[in-house]
């Protein structure tokens, strides 16, 4: 449906009119308003020409981040299959001293007061 956008966009700019249908996904111009409708079932969502064109610039960089998104999902997916299945746990190292006058006591030492 994505690859109809472009038309969609030439149909609203010459206001005529548009309709592409994929099972519940619907596509089509509404007569002399110059809306865009895009149906997914019974609701819809309204587009000028403006947001059609520039949802047609943007499509690309959509598209090249879906594609990194699900080249991505399999790496991920298996390092959460190997943590999820694992038998063993690694406790991380704290990340602040336990003891907390340590940090104000270093940090008296650095500065012109102490």
């Amino acid at each position: 449906m994505a690859d109809n956008i472009a038309a969609l966009c030439n149909a609203l700019s010459t206001n005529e009119h548009f309709a592409k249908k994929d099972g519940d996904f619907i596509m089509n111009t509404t007569g002399s308003y110059r809306l865009a409708r895009v149906y997914l079932g019974k609701p819809y969502l309204s587009f000028t020409y403006e947001e059609m064109r520039n949802l047609a610039y943007i499509r690309y960089m959509i598209q090249n981040q879906m594609t990194f998104y699900l080249a991505a999902m399999t790496d991920v997916m298996a390092y959460i299959d190997t943590a999820h299945t694992s038998a063993t746990f690694v406790e991380p190292p704290p990340l602040l001293p336990t003891n907390p006058t340590s940090i104000t006591i270093s940090c008296l030492k650095n500065s012109s007061l102490y």
